[in-house]
């Protein structure tokens, strides 16, 4: 009985999906419009009309001898922390094959790596996870950071990329993440979360399949959509895993697919995960006051490097005062700090011997920058 339900589930999936093969009202052609600041960008257009023609196995068979859980996309866990609401919302076409193997081998050899960057996750990730469950993406994004920077914010790669999202300053500058000698957008918790989802859902908006989408985060849309028509060309599939791609870009699907893996089952990998909360970690506080990242750290009673981890988008010694962005804080010491802050002098200090150098400030914190992405 289960069987056939599960059968007719299949057919149900693949007859009724916007990629069914022989229709092709949703991709054939499908349109898409760039913004103005994108299109002086990329110079020389692409055809407007682009056709996407993801293969489609209809010899999906083994479907039937896996878990319904599994074929829904959904584990329907209770939620106990921001690792079972994740998991809960994983929702991308799991990826198969021996890439993702390899990855998952990976890191299942450096259990210790991975159970770090889980350490470090524990700042951001509940923020990031509200974002994307209010935008209603699959889950499988809050993890991207993972792959990304290892979610140090303070991460630049080679290709001047920064951030948890790893920006580099082009597509910063099209989703108006601000440059500038005091202020680095693209390192800013919430505004960068912000810009990479609206990328991420225009690169969807493109491709209409969330690993072409990936790719094109990783590689850029211009780049995937010329792959995509070389293949057409050639009369070949254009799913991700038939398009020719560098190898970063050839990876950097299975890295999430791996990371997605060991999150659904971390035991089936012996990975311990960091325990992080269903719980806001921070919120902003307006000061309008100009303080120093020691005076605010002194203030909130937290070490330097904590206030730092959440503020890295601060370039300069003043890191509040007017028209500068919301200082956030554990939501812990939010009342501590506000209380504090209303008897604090109004008449701002000279703060100019203490800016000698940025550098110097960042490396004796200890939030050295690395020069090229972990993983």
């Amino acid at each position: 009985m289960i069987r056939s339900f599960l059968a007719l589930a299949v057919f149900l999936l693949l007859s009724a999906g916007p990629a069914r093969a022989g229709d092709d009202s949703g991709l054939y052609p499908q349109r898409f419009a760039y913004p103005p600041l994108v299109l002086e960008e990329m110079g020389p257009g692409l055809r407007p009309e682009v056709r996407l023609a993801p293969a489609v196995d209809h010899s999906r068979a083994y479907l039937l001898d896996i878990d319904e859980d599994e074929l829904s996309g959904k584990s329907n866990r209770v939620v106990r922390n921001v690792w079972d609401r994740i998991r809960n919302g994983f929702a991308m076409e799991p990826l198969r094959g021996s890439l993702v193997a390899e990855r998952e081998l990976w890191y299942g050899q450096r259990k210790d790596l991975v159970a770090n960057i889980s350490l470090k996750a524990r700042r951001y990730l509940f923020h990031i996870v509200e974002a994307v469950e209010k935008r209603g993406l699959p889950m499988e994004l809050a993890l991207l950071p993972f792959v990304e920077s290892g979610f140090e914010p303070g991460a630049l790669s080679s290709a001047q990329a920064a951030g948890l999202w790893q920006f580099i300053p082009g597509t910063a500058q099209r989703y108006r993440l601000k440059l500038t000698d005091h202020y680095d957008a693209r390192r800013d918790i919430v505004a960068s979360t912000e810009a990479a989802l609206d990328y991420l859902q225009f690169l969807h908006g493109i491709f209409n399949d969330w690993q072409l989408a990936l790719a094109a985060y990783n590689w850029g849309e211009e780049a995937v959509l010329r792959a995509v028509q070389r293949n057409q060309a050639k009369g070949l599939p254009t799913d991700y895993e038939s398009l020719t791609v560098p190898d970063e870009t050839r990876y950097y699907v299975p890295k999430l697919m791996a990371i997605r893996n060991i999150v659904l089952s971390p035991e089936l990998h012996s990975i311990e995960l960091a325990d992080i909360p269903n719980a806001p970690y921070f919120a902003g506080v307006d000061v309008p006051m100009a303080l120093d990242l020691q005076s605010i750290a002194r203030l909130a009673g937290l070490p330097v490097a904590e206030v730092l981890a959440l503020n890295p988008s601060h370039k300069s010694a003043l890191i509040s005062g007017k028209g500068k962005p919301s200082v956030l804080l554990p939501t812990d010491r939010i009342e501590a700090f506000t209380q504090k802050i209303a008897d604090y002098p109004l008449k701002p200090r000279d703060f100019r011997k203490r800016d000698s150098g940025r550098g110097d400030r960042k490396s004796v914190i200890g939030f050295e920058s690395p020069k090229a992405k972990p993983l």
